[in-house]
């Protein structure tokens, strides 16, 4: 009887990253999935972002660019479901707020921090669950963008503070590239992510699922 050849090491490897990619997608999506009921507002802005896992070369934890998330597999495991639940929640709503680069002549570190913190006050208000590592201020809830980005300037912990997310400006999006096919070439980012911005206030704001006005998200809403 031909005996079968024993897996290598590389394949073994291969086969270790494919279980991990399967089961972390699977994941990432039922924690949506399970937002139809009690998160239907982030459920909604979810439903325009594909779930991609990519290797740690390209993304350490996990960001978006507004066109898809980017999720390294094997940080993602090392999670626990509050940290994985409310770290696909911040991203979906890093797209609602549009926070796609940073700010021209401004400190791109602070600046990731400011919109990190502004995201946050925003699940927290959604009554999402925060792991302790997550960035927020509390002296600066009802702040504006800039007005936290300038309180940041004097905070004597700021280089303590590290985001769960890698900043959305630094995501690989290669595979997104804008072409005839896609929505997003018909349309910028900023337009449509104001669109769904508008259509989740509109569906939701007058109910227990939205319990809040972000008036700068407003501006714009017929």
């Amino acid at each position: 009887m031909e005996s079968k050849p024993l897996l290598n090491d590389q394949l073994i490897s291969d086969i270790d990253e494919k279980e991990v990619i399967t089961k972390q997608k699977g994941l990432w999506q039922a924690d949506r999935d399970a937002w139809s009921n009690d998160q239907p507002a982030t459920a909604f802005l979810a439903q325009q972002l594909d779930i991609e896992l990519v290797p740690a070369l390209n993304v350490t934890t996990a960001a978006t660019d507004g066109r898809g998330l980017y999720v390294n597999p094997y940080w993602s495991a090392s999670l626990d479901e509050t940290t994985r639940r409310f770290t696909q929640a911040h991203l979906v709503w890093h797209c609602a707020a549009r926070h796609f680069s940073p700010a021209l002549g401004l400190d791109s570190r602070r600046w990731h921090l400011t919109c990190d913190h502004e995201v946050n006050v925003v699940l927290l208000m959604l009554g999402f669950v925060m792991p302790p590592q997550a960035v927020l201020f509390p002296a600066c809830i009802g702040k504006s963008l800039p007005d936290v980005y300038a309180w940041l300037a004097d905070y004597p912990l700021l280089n303590e503070e590290v985001s769960l997310d890698a900043p959305p400006w630094l995501a690989d999006s290669k595979k997104y590239d804008e072409d005839e096919t896609t929505h997003f070439a018909v349309r910028s980012l900023e337009q449509h992510w104001q669109e769904q911005a508008c259509e989740v206030m509109h569906r939701y704001v007058r109910t227990p699922d939205l319990r809040f006005l972000m008036a700068s998200w407003h501006t714009n809403c017929s």
